[in-house]
């Protein structure tokens, strides 16, 4: 394996993250956690796979490692354009911060869809994961479970700050 530098890439995303401002934000950081996930899921699948697999367990594999292919590939770009469309509320006024606002709302409701049908996915092949990938595996879905919870947490959110109401 090559020598590699991933922190060197994810420095600039951490720094914006942590500094005072609306992106990115939880939301972004939710769609990150989800991809996190979905990605050492997909590395637990493409482990388990192996040539002595049954064929019928194999195909099951397969088309759940298609179905988390592709919503990683869905929810990756959300990394940044939840911040883009809230950031794009809180300076818009009118009919434009309601357009901003519902693609913001969008993209969270799709997080939390693609986190439930992710969920579903992970209870399909649980137990045909092999045993020394299963670490992975595991993560894999409680980063899952975190990028649901910040979903959650970020519509709560978004109904205070635009509307004066929430639950608290």
């Amino acid at each position: 394996m090559a020598k590699t530098n991933y922190r060197k890439g994810m420095k600039n995303y951490l720094d914006d993250l942590s500094k005072k401002g609306y992106q990115p934000g939880g939301g972004s950081a939710g769609a990150l956690a989800f991809c996190l996930g979905a990605s050492l899921v997909i590395k637990s699948i493409q482990h388990t796979l192996k040539k002595d697999t049954p064929a019928g367990e194999k195909n099951r594999l397969k088309k759940r490692l298609a179905n988390f292919l592709a919503l990683k590939n869905k929810v990756y770009p959300w990394i940044d354009k939840d911040g883009e469309y809230f950031s794009g509320a809180l300076k818009s006024k009118g009919a434009k911060r309601r357009q901003k606002l519902k693609e913001a709302e969008r993209l969270t409701r799709g997080l939390a869809q693609a986190a439930r049908r992710a969920f579903s996915l992970t209870k399909e092949i649980e137990s045909d994961i092999r045993k020394s990938i299963k670490s992975d595996f595991s993560l894999g879905v409680e980063f899952i479970k975190i990028s649901e919870l910040s979903a959650s947490f970020n519509l709560e959110a978004n109904k205070i700050i635009f509307t004066g109401k929430g639950n608290g």
